[in-house]
């Protein structure tokens, strides 16, 4: 196909050459992966195994992720200068506590006044 031929075309054949086209590629990306699974299906199978196999959580080390919880004002467990209220990207020496193994310390919620010491449940 001459790219040359899409210059003297309306705006509306244009988008109907992209709509077109965005099918296309998807229609072929679909047709690839399912050519890949059915290639794997066939490995697998030549070993013994399925793709549920795959699936399995053998041998992945399960890792707790600290969640912080927004409205929430955090110290750091030595530094008490350092506060972090839970909004935005973890500030550094966040994520070096966290490497080290250690966590935030929660003072309290945002819109709380109370000082944690008085802090009751309720």
């Amino acid at each position: 196909m001459k790219l040359d031929m899409l210059d003297g075309l309306e705006d509306a054949d244009l988008r109907a050459i992209i709509g077109r086209a965005d099918e296309l590629l998807k229609k072929h990306d679909e047709e690839r992966k399912a050519r890949a699974v059915n290639e794997a299906r066939a490995v697998l199978a030549s070993v013994g195994l399925s793709l549920k196999d795959l699936n399995g959580k053998a041998g992945h080390k399960a890792t707790k992720s600290l969640i912080y919880k927004g409205g929430h004002v955090y110290q750091h467990p030595s530094n008490k200068a350092l506060t972090w209220n839970a909004k935005g990207k973890k500030p550094n020496w966040l994520l070096e506590v966290e490497a080290e193994g250690g966590k935030a310390v929660e003072l309290q919620a945002a819109n709380d006044n109370t000082p944690p010491a008085v802090k009751r449940a309720g």
